[in-house]
């Protein structure tokens, strides 16, 4: 199996295998969203809005030892997400 560089387009996470997609109502792959953020159809936090996934992602990074700053600024990316796009317009 190839690994895929998709992330996903709700909170940028790396879908590096097939157990990392978010699934569609049949019960098939997404190749967008991850497991934890799409699932059966469905987002799992239908309500959240940008600004949340962006304070999540931001505190995740720090959590995993990123410096502030580069935190700050991959989070923003948040913002350029298929999932986010769509509430900027």
């Amino acid at each position: 199996m190839k690994p895929s560089r998709a992330v996903c387009q709700s909170c940028a996470a790396p879908i590096l295998k097939d157990y990392d997609k978010g699934t569609e109502k049949d019960g098939s792959s997404t190749e967008l969203y991850c497991r934890r953020c799409f699932s059966w159809g469905g987002f799992t936090e239908p309500r959240m809005t940008a600004e949340e996934m962006h304070e999540i992602v931001r505190t995740r990074m720090i959590g995993l030892k990123f410096p502030r700053f580069l935190a700050k600024l991959s989070a923003n990316g948040v913002y350029d997400l298929k999932r986010w796009a769509v509430s900027k317009a």
